[in-house]
């Protein structure tokens, strides 16, 4: 009988656990030294796309549970800004790009010279450190990325033009 109820117990808090979402994620870095990819969809594995300089390689690793956890949650809990792009006026510096896909929508969001939402530079840095802390294995795997390259390769914004301009 007390086993019965312990079953019936435990049936009850598993099935009021949320089920986990299933992120398709990609992240971006670069600055005048590296330029590469993450993606990450919700397994344990993190892939990196290395585009520096010119040649795209493609590796991956396992990550472990409390990283995985890390990313998981981070994503399940972030919130993306209504505007899609932060960038300063100096062109050089460093650039983080995010997408967050689900079946229902895509979120993207792109930061450049300390401009954005200050969250996302924690996550990019934080990412950053996951991927300096493993080693990646090559494979010969290729990703579609050509519709976020699209925001990353946005246009400049026009240079303002005054006349007259102000002393």
């Amino acid at each position: 009988m007390i086993k019965k109820h312990f079953f019936f117990l435990f049936l009850i808090i598993v099935s009021c656990q949320s089920p986990k979402k299933n992120h398709d994620f990609t992240f971006f870095k670069w600055n005048i030294h590296q330029s590469y990819y993450l993606k990450f969809n919700s397994s344990d594995t993190l892939y990196f796309i290395n585009t520096y300089p010119l040649e795209e390689q493609t590796s991956f690793t396992i990550l472990n549970e409390e990283e995985k956890e890390k990313i998981q949650s981070t994503l399940d809990t972030i919130s993306f800004p209504k505007e899609k792009e932060f960038v300063s006026s100096v062109d050089d510096g460093e650039t983080f790009a995010f997408e967050l896909k689900s079946k229902k929508q895509s979120m993207q969001l792109k930061i450049h010279g300390h401009q954005g939402p200050n969250q996302f530079w924690l996550f990019g840095k934080s990412l950053e450190t996951i991927k300096d802390h493993h080693t990646f294995i090559k494979i010969n795997k290729k990703f579609d990325l050509r519709e976020f390259n699209k925001m990353i390769l946005s246009p400049p914004l026009p240079p303002i033009i005054c006349n007259p301009c102000p002393k």
